[in-house]
């Protein structure tokens, strides 16, 4: 019965999150958005259109390169605007969070994103550093995972097992309280 207890009040924290959509390509080579507001915890769904692009961590300062342990979707074709394919982002705090499509070209064409900008770190200003080629473009050849249409990005990896992890472990943790022992 403690158990459900100390399960049942960790309920709303997970239901709180919010899911936020971002088109990646449907209306040329933009993101769309092209900025968006989130707190830690909610889930960026970015869906790529027609024909091949990146979600790609980068830095404000260098925004045509990837940012060193950075999330990236890979190269994500899509044949049918009708079916996009899904990728999936989870913010890990309110910090500034800047990305980019590594496809040739199209960082230097304006296609860039941001989490979170702030007043002196507008999302204006990382689109003109980028349209400047402040920071070198660069292509990766890193494929989107295969057999899935949908992956999580946490940190530059696969998040499914990280966000598994570590939900297990708060549920543990609020058990063992619950119970009067610590983990």
């Amino acid at each position: 019965m403690k158990f459900s207890l100390a399960l049942a009040a960790l309920l709303p924290l997970a239901a709180s999150a919010a899911d936020i959509a971002v088109s990646v390509g449907k209306s040329g080579l933009t993101f769309d958005p092209t900025s968006v507001k989130a707190a830690a915890g909610d889930v960026i769904t970015f869906s790529f259109f027609p024909k091949n692009h990146t979600v790609t961590q980068s830095t404000f300062d260098n925004p045509c390169e990837p940012s060193a342990n950075g999330a990236s979707s890979g190269f994500t074709p899509v044949a049918s605007a009708d079916t996009p394919t899904l990728w999936k982002w989870t913010v890990v705090d309110t910090n500034p969070a800047w990305f980019y499509c590594a496809q040739t070209a199209h960082c230097k064409s304006g296609m860039v994103f941001a989490v979170n900008p702030t007043a002196d770190k507008t999302v204006a200003a990382f689109t003109e550093k980028a349209k400047s080629g402040n920071g070198t473009t660069t292509s990766s050849t890193t494929a989107a995972p295969s057999g899935s249409s949908t992956a999580t990005g946490y940190g530059g990896k696969n998040g499914a097992s990280h966000i598994a992890a570590s939900a297990g472990a708060a549920i543990l943790a609020v058990a063992g309280a619950v119970a009067g022992f610590a983990l």
